[in-house]
């Protein structure tokens, strides 16, 4: 009897899926359906035609798509080169595209590869999966989108494609998709109709690959709201991307513009860029949990729900607090005024929140300079007179000394805590996983809070960018706007108006302005036609959490049930033969975007693994 499977979407977690469906499969006849508008592997995100000049966030050693020996899972282990390791191969064997090979050779195992390479590895990865696939699976690829989901009397599943290609009817199907497109906001359709009656520039919320950047005019300023992650792709896009160079000087780096770029006056809510990634030169450092360990994560999951400021925010500070003082003794004794010892000693004993811990760190840390200060750290210009102070220069002097920190990550106290902080997402995405946190927690701290302070300080741009950064700042080309950056429309003027609450400048009139943020998961605003239909059909529903006693806080993402994945619909039912993994839902499986990291029982594998296997028993 022959089975067969839909995995909707063709990105890194569906290569995943393919791979795990081919290891898991029994020896029957199986057809696996992979349906994506883009190449199989890389997907939408890592496109591997895309510009050169686009950046991996994460260091080559820290990627793989393969199982190891640490993946708890039921299914069959098949090892596999993380992207270092493929990068080695090359390097050896070589490879018949000049500019892969030449990026193989340069390869470290803490390199920030291009997004194009990683895409090579995925597509690499997909295509040694399928010749791994014995006689008896059919891998069918379909490069387009699906558009509805429906089911026929006999429960089998119906997947109707945009092209026209289908029906497909299969037995199980997987959604497995990426960011999706969503429906504009109001305010979003008001940029685009002033904009399009004005003969003006709007870029609303995208993956900078999808962005007509090409309509931005040179040498005029651009408005730019936005300074995480989707922002210095942007920043590469409108200079790099347009023909401009970066030299070195001796020390310094200098923008050779092309003539062909705009001024891109930039802010955010905080005003300033995501801190650099350290550069340690080697891997950066894993210090293992001593606060926030599993078995902190296990007694909070026992008492759960529970409140993320109250029980879980003290051991995460805690855990990076031990990190940053135990450098600054190590690099900087001359600020200590006590034994090591001691202080280690009633440190461990104490909670962060005592108010004796901060009396222990102020008599061993007289210069209340070197304190760590979490507040200063998520918004540094809060306590700055930017009425009287310029902007853009007190931004620019942030940004240069958190560079000279990142360039000697090693004896840095800051980029040694922040590398501890980004490492302790990882016992909170299993913590907070199916309601570990009440509702009113989960949307205040979580998603109002954490998980922006958490990217803005440890999941920041290599450092080479931050100094791209500088110097489109020296050429002219970069200008910080400011914190809580507005943007409003002038019709008489016909242009974009810009401006800061905080700094009491006038505002820049630009004829253009790029939202630099990529649009959430959100199922109640999402343009994509699938998750539209299953969500108008009521075959899905946004995930709730509920808090004793109080409100329940309904969630942008889709509902899916624990360990099994399979999709909840507007009834509360689970359906046997739907399966959702991925961005998606976000907020059942909070960090669901982070990838798989070798040697560390990684949660994409774990989930593909369980997902596959459920799928190929369904009858």
């Amino acid at each position: 009897m022959t089975a067969s499977v839909c995995v909707v979407g063709a990105g890194p977690r569906g290569t995943a899926l393919v791979e795990r469906i081919v290891a898991n499969a029994p020896q029957r006849r199986i057809d696996v359906h992979v349906v994506d508008p883009h190449p199989p592997g890389g997907g939408h995100v890592w496109q591997p035609d895309q510009p050169g000049h686009l950046l991996m966030n994460t260091v080559a050693a820290d990627t793989t798509l393969f199982t190891d020996d640490s993946v708890r899972c039921a299914g069959p282990v098949v090892p596999g080169p993380s992207l270092y390791e493929w990068a080695r191969r090359i390097a050896r064997d070589g490879h018949r595209d000049p500019a892969v090979l030449d990026e193989a050779v340069r390869t470290l195992p803490w390199s920030h590869p291009t997004r194009r390479f990683h895409g090579r590895y995925l597509a690499w990865a997909y295509d040694r999966a399928k010749a791994a696939a014995p006689e008896w699976i059919t891998i069918h690829e379909h490069r387009t989108r699906a558009v509805a989901l429906t089911e026929d009397a006999a429960g089998r599943q119906i997947v109707a494609l945009e092209d026209g290609s289908g029906p497909l009817a299969v037995d199980a199907v997987i959604l497995a998709l990426g960011h999706t497109d969503l429906e504009p906001t109001a305010e979003q359709e008001a940029y685009a109709r002033f904009a399009a009656d004005h003969g003006l520039f709007y870029g609303p919320p995208a993956n900078p690959l999808d962005a007509s950047l090409d309509a931005v005019p040179p040498g005029a300023p651009l408005l730019v709201r936005g300074l995480g992650m989707n922002f210095f792709d942007h920043m590469s896009l409108l200079t790099t991307g347009r023909g401009g160079r970066f030299d070195h000087d001796g020390e310094r780096l200098r923008y050779r513009p092309s003539g062909r770029e705009p001024v891109l006056y930039a802010g955010s809510r905080r005003g300033v860029p995501y801190l650099a990634r350290g550069d340690y030169g080697r891997m950066p450092p894993v210090v293992p949990a001593r606060y926030f360990d599993d078995a902190a994560v296990a007694r909070l999951r026992a008492a759960g729900p529970v409140d993320f400021r109250a029980e879980v925010w003290p051991l995460i500070a805690k855990e990076t607090a031990a990190v940053y003082y135990d450098v600054l003794i190590r690099e900087k004794p001359t600020a200590f005024a006590m034994r090591a010892e001691r202080f280690r000693e009633q440190f461990d004993a104490l909670p962060w929140e005592d108010p004796a811990m901060a009396e222990l760190i102020g008599s061993a840390f007289p210069d209340p300079a070197v304190h760590l200060d979490f507040a200063a750290l998520y918004r540094p210009l809060d306590g700055v007179p930017l009425d009287r102070e310029p902007v853009h220069e007190t931004v620019q002097t942030l940004v240069r000394a958190d560079l000279a920190q990142a360039r000697d990550a090693r004896r840095s106290p800051l980029k040694n805590a922040m590398t501890a902080l980004g490492a302790t997402r990882g016992p909170v995405r299993r913590l907070v996983a199916h309601g570990g946190l009440t509702g009113r927690s989960h949307r205040r701290d979580l998603d109002g809070w954490f998980q922006g302070f958490a990217a803005s300080v440890a999941s920041g741009p290599p450092a080479g960018r931050v100094h791209e950064l500088l110097a489109l700042a020296d050429a002219g080309l970069m200008r910080f706007a400011g914190p809580d950056l507005t943007v409003t429309a002038d019709p008489a003027a016909g242009v974009f108006l810009g401006s800061s609450p905080r700094t009491g400048a006038d505002p820049v009139e630009a004829p253009a302005f790029l939202e630099a943020h990529l649009p959430p998961p959100d199922l109640g605003r999402t343009a994509d036609p699938l998750l539209r239909r299953l969500r108008a059909d009521g075959a899905c529903r946004p995930y709730r959490i509920p808090t004793p006693g109080g409100p329940v806080y309904q969630t942008r993402g889709m509902d899916v049930a624990e360990g099994s994945f399979r999709i909840i619909d507007a009834r509360g039912r689970e359906h046997p033969r739907r399966f959702a993994l991925g961005i998606p839902i976000e907020s059942v499986d909070w960090l669901t975007a982070m990838g798989a990291k070798p040697a560390s029982n990684a949660a994409m594998l774990v989930q593909a693994d369980a997902v596959a296997r459920a799928a190929l028993t369904v009858r």
